[in-house]
């Protein structure tokens, strides 16, 4: 069976306005769903970010030690959004880093860039199953009153 018709739908929070940025984290068996909103796609993009680094992370008082690029996939938005949580991911694994703060824009191609301050992972608090992929069941970044919506399946 499958478990589409159990998922919220990206506008499920009727107090969250796209105008003002913002994410949630919502239950899903053996995973974990983001939902983030914007006023614009790089804005509600860097909210999806903070939201994955929220689910397994706590970063009190920590200071960035590096900074790290950025750049999502031209294409589709879900595609530049996929990309850019599967960077975090892989940050997380290769460098040891868990990211503390976003900076991104919208490209002239379609994309969105930037780059995320890091701290290494043993100067964080695990708080949660850290993240082992991005799925594509269920995604969704699309256009919304106010901005942009998005709601993403994360691996744990």
């Amino acid at each position: 069976m499958s478990d589409a018709g159990l998922l919220p739908p990206p506008d499920a929070d009727p107090t969250s306005d796209a105008t003002t940025p913002g994410h949630r984290l919502l239950p899903h068996t053996a995973d974990c769903i983001i939902e983030a909103w914007g006023p614009d796609r790089a804005s509600c993009v860097s909210e999806a970010l903070c939201g994955l680094v929220e689910s397994f992370a706590e970063a009190r008082d920590a200071a960035a030690t590096r900074v790290l690029p950025l750049h999502g996939a031209p294409g589709g938005p879900e595609d530049a959004l996929v990309s850019l949580l599967e960077d975090v991911i892989y940050a997380l694994d290769v460098f040891a880093v868990v990211p503390l703060r976003f900076h991104l824009t919208e490209t002239e191609g379609g994309g969105v860039a930037g780059d995320m301050e890091v701290v290494e992972a043993k100067d964080v608090d695990l708080v949660g199953p850290v993240p082992k992929a991005v799925s594509y069941h269920g995604l969704s970044m699309r256009p919304a009153t106010g901005g942009w919506r998005c709601h993403v399946l994360v691996d744990v």
